[in-house]
């Protein structure tokens, strides 16, 4: 699955096996599952899939979600009370401390939080306040590139020294500067009105005695009520799985 590309990004993890068996395992888990329950299409409200890969230390979840499940409507905020809407929701997944509860002895902490939802503005996405937990919190765009401004330069004037260009001329002085190139900017990325509204959120744990994980309690439902299934496959030390985890079913083994 696409989504978990991102599982490549780890120094020594085997990517690409994990994409393929994490892929196979979510197909199948789908193929079982009764065909009903999926509703007309992937996109169906109170329903979410979490994937989660394990290697050695390195964990990571993914969570991708209708919007709606998150913040109770799907469409690009009208007010201004809608975006503080948008602004407590992503407070809250920059937080996975209280969304997933490892094995305590295995000491497992944030790295890394990413969201991402094309039809949200992605300044509202970002962590107001640093997780104590971890210590990079980034919004991508669509092609999963990180937006970023780059700082100005400011450079010296005249035509003497080699290299420089010559001091503007009045007549060149007077021009509007350029905008900068949009892949240079953090900029919201909003959908159609119509649009089906999806969020991916993305969690690199390190832990640092992970012989001692044998599991993990996902609290997303208490957080986040709009939430009444998530389809849950894992790739672990021990094989790969697939949990239906539900209010009253919310704990991870393996």
């Amino acid at each position: 699955m696409a989504e978990m590309k991102r599982a490549s990004r780890w120094p020594g993890f085997s990517g690409r096996a994990a994409i393929i068996t994490i892929a196979a395992l979510v197909v199948a888990t789908e193929l079982m599952l009764p065909t009903c329950a999926y509703g007309a299409g992937p996109h169906v409200h109170g329903q979410a899939t979490l994937e989660i890969a394990v290697d050695g230390p390195a964990v990571q979840i993914n969570l991708n979600s209708p919007v709606d499940n998150l913040l109770g409507f799907e469409h690009a905020p009208r007010n201004e009370k809608e975006r503080q809407a948008i602004r407590t929701m992503a407070s809250k997944l920059h937080q996975p401390d209280s969304l997933f509860i490892f094995t305590p002895t295995a000491q497992c902490r944030l790295e890394s939080s990413r969201l991402v939802s094309p039809q949200l503005p992605s300044e509202l996405l970002l962590s107001r306040s640093g997780s104590s937990m971890g210590s990079d919190h980034s919004v991508l765009n669509n092609d999963n590139k990180l937006k970023v401004d780059k700082p100005s330069v400011d450079k010296p004037t005249g035509d003497k020294s080699p290299g420089l260009s010559p001091a503007p001329s009045a007549a060149t002085s007077s021009r509007p500067t350029p905008a900068p190139s949009p892949s240079t900017q953090i900029v919201p990325s909003h959908g159609h009105a119509d649009d089906h509204a999806e969020l991916e959120a993305t969690w690199d744990f390190r832990c640092a005695t992970p012989q001692n994980l044998q599991g993990l309690d996902v609290r997303l439902f208490q957080l986040f009520p709009g939430l009444r299934r998530i389809d849950t496959a894992i790739v672990g030390p021990k094989g790969q799985s697939s949990v239906k985890l539900t209010p009253a079913s919310t704990r991870l083994k393996w």
